[in-house]
């Protein structure tokens, strides 16, 4: 591939944009730099010119581990353990991939799951619910980073409203929310009551506001700055989300794992113990 053109064209941020964000992603979910290193390396270094065999060979199986761990999400640190475990996997008809899910509980040196490390099912209730939060307040916030109004507080009544150049709506998540318009303020009658939500002193204050001149640079230097900061709240919680929703894969696929290996019996070796034995020689 034409790596300075593919770099140059009008595509080229949003490509290394892309790349970048693959490369961490890939770095992450292996953990080590090994895929990075070795791409820096093509640049200068092609692979036919490692002409040692026991370093080529080096580099291939550490590149076959990368692949390993990035494919299942099982953090082997060596090529034997890799082995071993898809033996394991063969023999006790286990996916790798739940393997890998259920992360620091299963023992991938004695090839055994630690029971005192998988959750009771009452607890999966704790990340789930803690997801639906973090996912309701994502939306929440990605909701106002997108609106053309701003949040504001009316310090004279401390009403919350939503603001804009020509229309005020009441602060609330639920029901019909109350509206004063900007042409009411023309009309010389004031309403006998305010409506629900609404201070009866909202009205003037809201047709003074509407009435100064620098309304409008105002909402122009506000307005980025709502967006900015409640884009930023939304992405702390979509973090937060993530974390949850991992946490709580990972505890289903503990309980998962273990319903498996108790059911796990091979004829001709007896039972699960003698099966780990046999795994462990190999």
């Amino acid at each position: 591939m034409d790596w300075i053109s593919f770099l140059t064209r009008d595509v080229a941020i949003g490509s290394i944009l892309g790349i970048s964000a693959a490369a961490l992603i890939i770095c992450w979910r292996v953990g080590s730099f090994h895929p990075v290193n070795v791409r820096l390396l093509r640049f200068f270094i092609a692979k036919d010119e490692v002409e040692d065999p026991i370093i080529k060979k080096s580099l291939a199986d550490q590149t076959a581990l990368v692949s390993f761990r990035m494919t299942h999400g099982v953090k082997v640190r060596t090529l034997r353990d890799a082995q071993k475990l898809s033996k394991f996997s063969n023999r006790t008809n286990i996916p790798l991939d739940l393997i890998g899910r259920a992360g620091w509980a299963f023992n991938l040196k004695s090839l055994t799951l630690n029971p005192n490390r998988v959750p009771h099912g009452a607890w999966l209730a704790l990340p789930a619910f803690f997801l639906l939060v973090m996912i309701l307040a994502t939306a929440g916030f990605s909701a106002v980073a997108a609106s053309s109004k701003l949040l504001v507080s009316l310090k004279a009544t401390d009403t919350w409203l939503w603001l804009s150049q020509d229309e005020a709506r009441v602060f609330q998540p639920f029901g019909q929310r109350a509206t004063i318009n900007k042409s009411s303020c023309s009309n010389e009658q004031d309403e006998a009551e305010p409506q629900v939500g609404f201070h009866e002193d909202d009205r003037d204050i809201l047709c003074e506001i509407w009435a100064d001149p620098g309304l409008e640079k105002h909402f122009s230097k506000e307005l980025p700055e709502q967006r900015i900061t409640f884009l930023v709240a939304a992405a702390i919680f979509a973090w937060y989300a993530f974390m949850s929703f991992s946490l709580l894969r990972e505890w289903i696929a503990q309980r998962e794992l273990r319903d498996l290996l108790d059911e796990v019996v091979v004829p001709d070796l007896g039972s699960r113990s003698k099966l780990l034995e046999r795994a462990n020689d190999d």
